[in-house]
Order: structure tokens, then sequence, then C-alpha cells
């Protein structure tokens, strides 16, 4: 198992409005170090109609990204 107690996940819905003018949400993360320090960032490409599914697509996507993290630091 990875410890992965060095960094942790900060998950967004940022609004926005689409092309047609309707309030829609993406996902939005970053990743930081112990102290603070943004180490990654990313944003999700699908627009959401409703925050809560964005916020969860946003910590799916920090979460792996950390996964990928770790493992290019062990290897």
């Amino acid at each position: 198992m990875e410890n992965h107690s060095k960094f942790r996940v900060v998950a967004r819905a940022v609004k926005h409005h689409d092309a047609a003018g309707e309030q829609v949400y993406r996902s939005s993360f970053r990743i930081l170090d112990h102290i603070g320090e943004e180490i990654d960032a990313g944003t999700g490409t699908i627009d959401f109609t409703d925050v809560t599914s964005a916020y969860n697509e946003a910590f799916a996507l920090g979460r792996e990204r950390l996964r990928e993290i770790a493992s290019e630091t062990i290897q």
C-alpha cells in the first residue's frame, strides 16, 4: 500500500456559463504537498449541470493523478 500522507487533493466545482448561457460547473483540482505548496493541478473537460457531479469528478481526477505521481516517485 502506498502512503500518500505527504500530499492532499483539493477538489472544486467551478461555476461558469456554457455557449448557450446556461450555468454549468466544471471540475478542478489541485494537489498540495505537506506544507501547502501546489505540485500539480488540472481541470476536467465535461460541463455538469449540478455541482455535486463536478465535485465528484474533480476529486476522482485528483486522486487518479496523485496515484500517478506516487508511482512515478516509486519507480
